[in-house]
């Protein structure tokens, strides 16, 4: 199981949104802004930039200090007067650690930050920048020589789980690093998906598959629950749903990023709110299948809106392949949980974020009070 080293640890994350002004358009291809490209590299940041339609969005990360400093620059460039915080928030891996800030490329994407003259609601940003960041994580991840190989084993791996003689194990990438393993896995079961839907595999080809799956997951080891959890998640399984690696992986990843998470698997709605009831406060996310597209009125839509009905006030999420890379779970839901509320960048005191960046780095991890709750 992957141990998180000092140095992956106590990084700061910032989403900045912004909208494009006439003299200065989006444009595909372009280097990053000239306002983040001229950085010192000592900075240590890394992320990724993307021009959409009628505006653009960054992710940078790296040590608090060093991010906030950098951020005080950033700030005075007159460019970003119409720039607003997304997210902000403690992170405890960097997601483009191979793209250095200054040398990122700009990327395009389709979507829009406006709704006719107003900005868009703040969730719908959030969303909106969660599609276009996990689109981007996958690109990062496919750039690594050992994650792409590890995509080019999957058929050789998924024959392995249907030959009753043979002794399929976990690469050992796959096995050592959770991220990996539920990237593997999750293609791994899209393959299943894909062998049924061309009538190669019957169902019971299928549950054996996911039956040896699941056994080497197990004996590969899982995180346990942290001592000190940040927050609480329950993850639900919807009833008469049997795809359950998904939701096992999901509960490795955010216990991994320090979150204490309660599975709850109940036949009966009834039962599963009152198993919610009892995590009052907790985030809440139906799982649903990977090995496929659930259809848009699926088992875990109709739970989702049955849940949202009677627990007006809960935050409420849907899982499954539609709502992005399954290893990328943990940093989508933090994007949620750190949301900044449409700051303005230039109404923020960076220099004193920035030394209270420096105090928190110091001391046991925490959340910035206010603005980086």
């Amino acid at each position: 199981m992957e141990h998180l080293s000092p140095e992956r640890q106590r990084l700061l994350r910032l989403v900045l949104t912004g909208r494009a002004s006439a003299a200065d358009p989006p444009s595909a291809g372009a280097p990053i802004r000239p306002d983040l490209a001229a950085l010192p590299g000592d900075f240590a940041l890394s992320g990724a930039g993307v021009a959409v339609s009628d505006g653009w969005l960054h992710w940078i990360e790296g040590p608090g200090p060093q991010l906030c400093a950098a951020m005080g620059q950033i700030a005075a460039d007159p460019r970003l007067a119409r720039a607003r915080l997304l997210s902000v928030g403690w992170t405890d891996r960097r997601r483009f650690g191979r793209w250095p800030l200054r040398q990122a490329a700009l990327h395009h994407h389709a979507a829009q930050l406006l709704s006719g003259t107003s900005w868009r609601p703040e969730a719908d940003l959030l969303a909106l920048a969660q599609r276009v960041f996990d689109d981007l994580a996958q690109d990062h991840a496919l750039g690594s020589f050992a994650q792409s190989d590890l995509l080019r084993r999957v058929p050789d791996f998924v024959e392995g789980l249907l030959d009753c003689d043979a002794e399929p194990v976990l690469p050992v990438l796959a096995r050592d690093d959770l991220q990996v393993r539920a990237g593997f896995v999750e293609a791994c079961l899209q393959r299943l998906g894909q062998m049924q839907e061309a009538a190669a595999l019957g169902l019971a080809e299928v549950a054996l598959a996911q039956t040896r799956l699941n056994s080497l997951l197990q004996r590969a080891g899982r995180p346990s629950q942290p001592l000190d959890p940040r927050g609480r998640v329950c993850l639900v399984l919807p009833p008469g749903e049997t795809e359950m690696i998904g939701t096992i992986l999901k509960a490795d990843l955010l216990r991994l990023a320090g979150l204490s998470v309660r599975v709850i698997l109940e036949p009966a709605i009834e039962a599963i709110l009152a198993g919610l009831r009892d995590e009052a406060g907790a985030v809440v996310i139906v799982t649903g299948p990977r090995m496929r597209d659930e259809a848009a009125d699926g088992r875990s839509a109709q739970l989702v809106a049955q849940l949202r009905q009677a627990l007006p006030d809960r935050l409420i999420l849907r899982g499954g392949l539609a709502s992005g890379p399954l290893a990328d779970c943990a940093e989508r839901l933090a994007l949620l949980r750190h949301r900044a509320g449409l700051a303005p960048v230039q109404g923020i005191d960076w220099a004193a974020m920035a030394s209270l960046a420096t105090l928190i780095d110091a001391g046991p991890q925490g959340a910035m009070p206010g603005l980086f709750a």
